[in-house]
């Protein structure tokens, strides 16, 4: 994959209002939401390009259509609207299989499947989240926010949950077990995340664990808002009995509830979650409305108010700019082999992006991917120490720093070098040495696992 190959592909054309929200389904199944009150769904078909469905647009909701997305398992699509209702659809047929209320009816701004599929939440203007089960059923409905929650997410591993809201704020909640104890205060809180308003964020799907006591899991989150900044937020989560995380105390998690800060943002963190700003990035000249890894967790992307869509490394550099939509961009996603990208936008239209510089229509696009993305493929048991946590790209001249992570060489001497001179970029700590120590073991085992997929495999 190259992000300065990105190309438009394919223009998606058929909606009457703005395209408000979309998801991927696996590499060529996309869903579409509109404030036209309808909801598109969109098959990949070699020689023509995304088509739609027979049985689409789906109609159902009263009002616009604010989100969108596919259970994990598949099969179902669940879409939101200001109309008060989450409707389930059969993807088979684009039948309603189920229509579930919002309590006290208030318009939905958001939903969203738990990653394991057991779980749907919903957010609304009321600052509440509604948590239905595996059967429907409403298992809480909890205020969480005093503004409307436009933003709701979950880390990879379904352990954490993410509200936030119009005023700014960010709450994180422990959730292992899918919800089986109600939500109640959250167990990590960042106040002003952004000035006016979070509008959008998403964890990337690579998940660290502390090397200083290999319990802290480190997850990689991106917000934005109002303020045109996209912050990048490193999460600390000890899992396993809280009772007993609380009487513990890490590096990174302390063992009583704290209060420090990261600019005008203030964090408050508890014996079993903690977080800290890594980096803010001026992203746009406008509002930022959404923000989405892609799946190998190599590229960030952002869309804005400015109608620009840009790709960022995991080092904040801006690697390209996409100009194509003549309105704002309201959302984005990525397909699942990180070979396309889709934008929706006022002017009523979805952008469809080449990732990999090579696609055509005639392209099988389920078969397209980056040479990296393919290992990954090819061996799911990868090991995570093989891959620079900066980069999340398998190393070829891994070192070790002080904080005790393993870096790709050029990727920590670069974020050194960016005004970050003894900070550790996984962790936040000062550093007493930016020194690096070559880790000649690690190099040896990717070397010899690289032979193992490609037996004329040499070192560069």
């Amino acid at each position: 994959m190259s992000a300065s190959k990105t190309k438009i592909l394919q223009k998606l054309t058929v909606n009457t209002s703005d395209v408000t929200t979309l998801d991927f389904y696996g590499s060529s199944l996309l869903v579409t939401g509109s404030s036209d009150k309808t909801v598109r769904v969109w098959r990949w078909n070699p020689g023509h390009g995304f088509q739609e469905a027979s049985y689409s647009p789906l109609l159902g909701h009263r009002y616009g259509v604010t989100s969108v997305r596919v259970s994990p398992k598949g099969g179902v699509l669940a879409s939101a609207s200001v109309d008060g209702t989450v409707i389930l659809w059969d993807l088979n047929n684009g039948e309603i299989s189920h229509t579930i209320m919002q309590e006290f009816g208030e318009s939905i701004r958001a939903c969203i499947f738990s990653p394991n599929g057991a779980s749907i939440v919903s957010s609304d203007d009321n600052g509440s989240v509604c948590i239905w089960g595996q059967d429907r059923s409403l298992k809480c409905h909890v205020k969480v926010h005093d503004e409307a929650v436009h933003t709701i997410a979950f880390s990879s591993d379904s352990n954490i949950f993410l509200t936030a809201c119009t005023l700014g704020n960010v709450r994180l909640f422990a959730v292992g077990n899918d919800f089986a104890k109600a939500l109640s205060s959250a167990d990590c809180s960042i106040d002003a995340a952004h000035d006016m308003g979070v509008l959008s964020a998403d964890f990337c799907k690579i998940v660290h664990t502390d090397p200083a006591d290999k319990r802290s899991l480190i997850y990689t989150l991106a917000t934005c808002g109002t303020d045109h900044f996209v912050k990048i937020w490193r999460v600390f989560f000890m899992p396993g009995n809280i009772d007993d995380q609380r009487t513990g105390g890490t590096r990174l998690i302390p063992n009583t509830p704290q209060e420090h800060f990261a600019g005008q943002s203030s964090i408050y963190s508890t014996g079993v979650m903690n977080a800290s700003c890594a980096q803010t990035i001026s992203a746009h000249g406008s509002s930022v409305t959404c923000v989405r890894f892609n799946p190998t967790g190599t590229l960030l992307f952002s869309g804005s108010l400015d109608k620009t869509i840009k790709i960022w490394n995991q080092q904040g550099t801006c690697l390209k700019t996409l100009t194509h939509h003549s309105r704002y961009v309201n959302c984005l996603a990525v397909n699942g082999n990180s070979s396309v990208v889709a934008s929706g936008s006022n002017d009523r239209t979805v952008a469809i992006w080449d990732l990999t510089g090579n696609l055509s229509l005639d392209s099988h696009i389920s078969d397209a991917r980056s040479l990296l993305f393919s290992i990954a493929v090819k061996a799911v048991d990868l090991p995570l120490e093989f891959t620079c946590p900066i980069t999340h790209e398998l190393m070829k001249d891994p070192v070790y720093a002080e904080d005790g992570f393993t870096y790709e060489r050029t990727a920590i001497q670069e974020w050194f070098a960016r005004d970050h001179p003894t900070v550790s970029p996984m962790t936040n700590l000062e550093l007493s040495t930016a020194e690096l120590v070559e880790n000649g073991k690690l190099k040896q085992r990717i070397e010899e696992y690289l032979r193992t997929l490609d037996p004329q495999h040499h070192p560069v």
